[in-house]
């Protein structure tokens, strides 16, 4: 089917135009414009969601959560034959109208840090689909496996990827409990306008809290030494929209998301830096090695800040 064809699955008028967006890694995105109102097409990469409707499943059980809440909100995808989905020549497509009342401007740290602290407090008690979207995804013993197996990493690299794989381990055991998170949480990721819009929900999973936060402070942590006053800012926001749901021990671990998920990230592009398929699309190896370099500095940075990041958690959550 012409993508240009595509709105009209969802009772909409054909595109009179049609942008490609290229700002994500993983599925094709579009801006539609169909009777001169502005729409997002996109299309999911089934090499990444095995199960496409699962990811949809889940989406639709979000927004039942967040139907009735107000200062937040998700997209609301346009419905096709029921669905919040349209299946054409073997992809699964949706759409959602496109805002843009201050999309090009990021939300701040405490408010990035409220509203995904508030998300993972509005999904509590909410139940996903048994069908993980991604296999596997967060889970760092099988990034570090597969990097292994590409034997063109320094020693000294690996032995401090291997330590942090037994920190992560001795940390996150069990009964540490898993919650509903967002999986890709940081301020790019939240829409600033009338309402804030949560996005890019696909990768929303069971894992812990200090999955989400970890991505945040990664996230909004640049240079040399992080920038503390960020760091309280978005600690002092996870915390508030949480509103006292972690337990002692999942204030504990927060620090250690902090590694964990810089850790990960490190691990993803150095293995793109060896691959000749790549999960982050559009880069080159050269790309990747520096971006992984980035990365492992990034956590020797919050290593060395250990003592001061705990206290500003510590004193975020004791409030």
């Amino acid at each position: 089917m012409d993508l240009r064809s595509m709105p009209l699955l969802f009772g909409l008028p054909e595109a009179e135009e049609l942008t490609v967006l290229s700002a994500g890694h993983i599925n094709s995105t579009f801006l539609a414009v169909c009777d001169g109102e502005r729409y997002i097409l996109q299309s999911l990469n089934r090499s990444v969601f095995r199960t496409p409707e699962t990811v949809m499943d889940n989406i639709s059980r979000i927004g039942a959560a967040f139907s009735d809440i107000p200062g937040i909100s998700v997209p609301h995808f346009i419905a096709c034959e029921g669905r919040n989905y349209a299946v054409s020549d073997g992809n699964l497509w949706r759409m959602y109208r496109y805002t843009d009342a201050n999309a090009d401007t990021a939300a701040d740290a405490e408010t990035a840090g409220r509203l995904f602290g508030s998300f993972i407090r509005i999904m509590d008690g909410r139940e996903l689909s048994p069908v993980p979207v991604i296999d596997g995804f967060h889970d760092y013993d099988r990034y570090l496996a597969a990097l292994r197996k590409k034997r063109g990493i320094d020693s000294g690299i690996m032995s401090k990827l291997d330590s942090l794989r037994g920190t992560i381990n001795q940390v996150f055991a069990s009964p540490l409990k898993k919650r509903i998170i967002h999986g890709d949480a940081k301020p790019a990721n939240i829409i600033i306008g009338d309402t804030p819009t949560i996005i890019d929900l696909d990768t929303v999973m069971y894992g812990y809290a200090a999955i989400d936060y970890g991505d945040l402070v990664r996230s909004v942590c640049r240079g040399e030494k992080p920038d503390m006053q960020e760091v309280r800012d978005v600690t002092r926001g996870f915390a508030q929209g949480l509103d006292g749901l972690l337990t002692d021990e999942e204030v504990h671990s927060l620090y250690y998301g902090i590694l964990w998920l810089t850790g990960e990230l490190a691990v993803r592009y150095l293995t793109d830096s060896l691959s000749e398929v790549k999960y982050f699309r559009g880069k080159s190896s050269a790309d990747c090695r520096a971006r992984g370099e980035e990365l492992l500095a990034q956590l020797d940075m919050f290593t060395a800040h250990e003592k001061e990041l705990k206290e500003i958690i510590n004193n975020s959550f004791s409030c």
